[in-house]
């Protein structure tokens, strides 16, 4: 009778463990690869609340981060505080390109290692009283921080639409938040600004006086920098937020209903103006992270040449591609 009972006990044995044996293997390959280890915990820091940074929101959100090892808190810095932070290991990387690049020029030890955007997404907005460019003569525009991407692209929207910047008073304000506060208090005529802002102000009655994207601009406006020792003695915790921002630039294109309830819902929009800044986003949404070498240099030469930045930007020595190209390649 023991006899028996063993070895019934034992086929019923083979029975479970021998599927498993099958079916594991398939499981892991589904697996969460953060599962079961420490996630290493990364503070990334952005200039705005604006959707110009929308891909690392969603790579929190959508839990990106946290599939590629990485427990990421994004802290929000406006204006030199950005630089600072970096410099004293405060935070792991910036996504605002413009400030440490010009920076990394004038000797401090960045590299920029991404570009997630190469149009910037920004819209010179006018109080309703304002109704062509030249009525801004005498008046004041607001952006968010003096010789950035904002004032390189506020100046050169206003010679496009044939005015004179220097009949015109540019003030910083610190983010562009504080720039729509500065619009609706009447403090300034206009002010520059990114999406979803621009569209939110001409809905209550803010006039649209020029944009980047009327006139296909291109420049770097998000993307990563960081300090070169990471780059040194972290090329692991590197290459894991390439992958995950990688992925979530992905995951950008192809979940359309989800990022258009994400960008309705985040900045609390209708659901008709939120389709419309995600279709205004995405024409900028880079291919592979980069924007030519050649293209970041036509651009910060021109900046130089109108003293909007204040000292040259050798390209080519503060980008720093060699590990994007790696998990591009990897990716394939």
């Amino acid at each position: 009778m023991t006899s028996i009972f063993l070895a019934k006990t034992r086929w019923l044995m083979i029975g479970v463990i021998v599927p498993c044996l099958f079916i594991f293997p398939f499981l892991l390959r589904f697996a969460d690869p953060a599962h079961g280890q420490e996630l290493k915990k990364v503070k990334i820091g952005y200039p705005a609340f604006s959707l110009t940074f929308l891909t690392f929101f969603v790579a929190k959100d959508a839990a990106i981060y946290k599939k590629h090892g990485l427990d990421v808190d994004l802290v929000q810095l406006a204006g030199a505080v950005q630089t600072s932070a970096l410099v004293a290991g405060e935070i792991d990387y910036l996504t605002g390109i413009t400030s440490p690049l010009v920076a990394a020029a004038r000797g401090l030890p960045f590299k920029g290692i991404m570009i997630t955007h190469d149009r910037p997404l920004f819209w010179l907005i006018g109080s309703p009283d304002i109704h062509r460019i030249d009525d801004l003569a005498g008046k004041s525009i607001a952006v968010d921080r003096l010789a950035t991407l904002q004032d390189i692209v506020a100046r050169d929207l206003v010679k496009r639409k044939g005015g004179n910047p220097e009949k015109m008073t540019f003030i910083q304000t610190g983010s562009v938040s504080n720039s729509v506060q500065s619009l609706t208090q009447g403090s300034v005529a206009a002010a520059l600004l990114s999406l979803p802002h621009n569209v939110v102000m001409t809905q209550k009655g803010y006039r649209e006086l020029a944009s980047a994207t009327e006139f296909n601009m291109r420049a770097p406006s998000g993307g990563m920098a960081t300090r070169e020792a990471k780059l040194k003695q972290e090329p692991a915790q590197v290459k894991a937020m390439l992958r995950a921002v990688l992925e979530a630039m992905a995951f950008n294109r192809r979940e359309k209903s989800w990022m258009v309830n994400y960008v309705q819902t985040k900045w609390k929009l209708t659901p008709q103006a939120a389709e419309e800044a995600y279709r205004l986003w995405l024409q900028g949404l880079t291919a592979d992270g980069k924007v030519p070498v050649k293209d970041l240099q036509e651009m910060y030469d021109t900046a130089y040449a109108t003293q909007l930045i204040p000292t040259p930007v050798p390209a080519a020595k503060v980008m720093d591609y060699s590990l994007v190209d790696e998990v591009v390649r990897e990716r394939r």
